[in-house]
């Protein structure tokens, strides 16, 4: 097996086991994936799916795995993207090009294209049975809450992604402390907000050992949670996999598609920390989405945060439901 093939079946042995991540809705049949929707905005419209063969149409949901000859059709507003195998792109169904079928991918794929076609296949195989997503509940009065370190969160970190944020009350102060072995190796007092980025005249962290971020707010207890910096060799083989991934996927993959397979590629190498920057960055830019929120969701759950992933999934409920109820 030659180095480069070898290279490849190890990123696609990753991203397919990264499937757990993205809770693709059970598809219910056999055959080989040609495409899986990856964006869906319903608006005041439907977006349906109808099975090759099949008379009855049912309701789409983020990340569908999807055969040939299945047909996609959008109403009024709404509108979905679909991700084809075989490193073919992405493309985005609207009223005026509905209703879309799904074609196979051609023979004669390369390896990277082959890749493709295998990690969408495992990526609906792998969702057949998601897990109970918990429910955001109705919170009461009370006192002040001590804040909640979302990220880092006992995991890896990429050496270029040192920023810490947390939850809390925004006319809080905040102490934050970064503890190595030998003790405090920065602290900020008096900080707002809730974010803090390492700052770049500070001693250099060291790859592979175990730091803690501490969070100290009036009375409360000190909150903490570990993190680790990747090793440069590893974090630089971690690059170059996401890039090649991404250039398999084809040039003409939209920008969200591509930020929820990074984040699902990331996770499953353990990084949540820059899988959820991933994810977040992408919010930014389209809030609306009701696959980022899902992710996000999947990574505060990965991460130990139950009731932020409860809120994340509701969020990509209710953006499901659009203006009017499918």
């Amino acid at each position: 097996m030659s180095e480069t093939r070898g290279r490849w079946l190890w990123v696609v042995a990753t991203v397919l086991a990264a499937g757990q991540w993205l809770t693709v809705p059970a598809y219910g049949q056999g055959g080989a994936s040609a495409g899986m929707i990856t964006e869906l905005k319903v608006d005041r419209g439907r977006v349906e799916v109808r099975s090759a063969g099949a008379q009855e149409w049912r309701k789409a949901g983020p990340l569908l795995a999807l055969r040939a000859g299945d047909t996609v059709r959008v109403t009024d507003e709404a509108m979905v993207v679909i991700l084809l195998s075989g490193g073919r792109g992405s493309v985005k169904v609207s009223r005026t090009n509905s209703p879309f079928v799904v074609a196979a991918a051609q023979p004669g794929e390369s390896k990277a294209q082959k890749a493709m076609s295998l990690l969408e296949s495992s990526l609906g195989f792998l969702a057949a049975s998601p897990k109970e997503e918990p429910r955001a509940t109705l919170s009461t009065r009370g006192g002040p809450k001590p804040p909640v370190i979302l990220s880092p969160r006992n995991g890896p970190v990429l050496p270029d992604s040192l920023t810490f944020e947390w939850l809390g009350s925004r006319f809080s102060r905040y102490t934050v402390r970064i503890v190595g072995p030998k003790g405090a190796v920065v602290e900020k007092k008096d900080l707002t907000g809730a974010r803090f980025d390492y700052p770049a005249d500070a001693p250099p962290l060291t790859a592979g050992v175990r730091y803690t971020i501490q969070v100290v707010s009036g009375n409360h207890p000190v909150q903490q949670a570990w993190f680790e910096i990747l090793d440069p060799s590893r974090a630089q083989a971690i690059r170059q996999d996401v890039k090649e991934l991404e250039q398999a996927m084809g040039p003409a993959v939209s920008p969200n598609t591509l930020a929820a397979l990074r984040a699902g590629f990331l996770a499953r190498n353990g990084l949540v920390h820059d899988a959820r920057l991933t994810l977040i960055a992408a919010l930014a830019k389209d809030p609306d989405e009701p696959t980022l929120h899902q992710l996000l969701g999947k990574i505060y759950e990965a991460a130990g945060l139950r009731e932020q992933a409860a809120e994340a999934f509701d969020e990509a409920r209710f953006l499901m439901t659009g203006p009017t109820k499918q």
